[in-house]
């Protein structure tokens, strides 16, 4: 039974049933459970995946981040399968959120393997969770998103943590789509470090560097997270063996998933702890102030052998005459504290 605005109940079946129901009540989805203070609205656009899934973990025990909807990307396993773990988290969460499924290839080019081999062939390091009970609604993600920023005009983030397509498909859905979100925080993209599937670029980017390109360009308020600053942030083995003692819910499917990831990262050559990717672009939908921030314009290459690269100028570059004079700004986080954000991370997965 849903609770929409006023007090307003409906059944699951006859909402999952409707889609014109749907389309009228969207904006009344925040009411399931009313905050005492109003809390930030977000979408999660996701491919979870293990860090996924941590930073999705956190976000259920965040008491200020309302989720209104999952939407659903390839990436770290493909599209269905990240459909099937977004509906497992949720059932996790003792919430009822929608699930939409999204894209299951690129824009225009052919689709990456997805990553079984870093997050396990369930996406969740191979502990083979059962099927979830519930399902994706009718509408298509980039569908899904349309109709709740439009019933919540400038009120919602889109947070992305997996390739950008849903949220491409989404703008040529609704080209008013930047003047009615809020803001969009997505992870990705390296700048200086060195990039897990080419030498420039990172695997949320190279999915779809097309999508990416236009999601980055759009003139709204988008606030990259890359790997630059990702890669300072990373959870180790005391880490989990805490979170798991502290009997705080799912906190053993937590420690355990993430082994496999962790044991990935140890064959890389990264022995003291694994990057905290998505839960970093999450920490900084809730606490901003853990990060140092940049203003760019930004732009991501999309063929030739540095596909996937982005390529963030900074204002001398594009106040001047020239390829990035007039580009739209955006941000894009260069540092973070990162003994800050562990401790928020360990503090909200361990609430009891």
């Amino acid at each position: 039974m849903l609770t929409l605005a006023g007090g307003v109940r409906i059944p699951y079946a006859l909402w999952m049933r409707s889609r014109r129901l749907r389309a009228v009540l969207v904006g009344a989805l925040v009411s399931w459970v009313t905050p005492a203070v109003a809390a930030q609205k977000v979408i999660i656009d996701t491919d979870p995946g293990v860090d996924d899934a941590i930073a999705i973990l956190f976000a259920f025990r965040v008491p200020d981040l309302e989720i209104l909807a999952f939407t659903t990307i390839f990436g770290n396993v493909e599209t269905e399968m990240a459909t099937v773990n977004a509906l497992r988290l949720v059932e996790m969460s003792g919430q009822t959120i929608p699930v939409a499924e999204g894209a299951v290839k690129p824009l225009y080019m052919k689709k990456l393997p997805s990553a079984d081999y870093v997050h396990g062939a369930d996406g969740f390091g191979n502990v083979n969770l059962p099927p979830p009970a519930g399902s994706a609604v009718e509408e298509s993600a980039a569908e899904l998103i349309v109709d709740i920023v439009r019933a919540n005009p400038g009120e919602v983030t889109l947070v992305v943590l997996g390739p950008m397509t849903n949220i491409a498909l989404a703008l040529a859905l609704e080209p008013e789509l930047p003047r009615l979100v809020k803001s969009v925080v997505p992870m990705g993209g390296v700048l200086q470090v060195m990039g897990n599937v080419s030498p420039v670029a990172s695997a949320n980017i190279l999915n779809d560097p097309h999508a990416a390109d236009l999601v980055l360009g759009a003139d709204w308020d988008v606030t990259l997270v890359p790997g630059d600053t990702t890669r300072q942030v990373r959870i180790q083995d005391a880490f989990l063996t805490r979170v798991r003692d502290s009997g705080a819910p799912n906190g053993a499917f937590l420690h355990d998933m993430s082994l496999f990831y962790r044991d990935f990262y140890r064959s890389v050559g990264v022995t003291d702890g694994f990057y905290a990717h998505d839960p970093t672009a999450m920490a900084f939908v809730v606490d901003p102030s853990l990060f140092e921030v940049e203003e760019r314009a930004i732009r991501v290459v999309t063929d030739g052998m540095a596909i996937g690269e982005v390529i963030a100028a900074a204002e001398r570059h594009w106040s001047q005459p020239g390829p990035w004079h007039g580009i739209p700004k955006a941000k894009i986080t260069t540092a973070v504290d990162s003994d800050r954000l562990l401790q928020l991370l360990e503090t909200t997965l361990t609430k009891p």
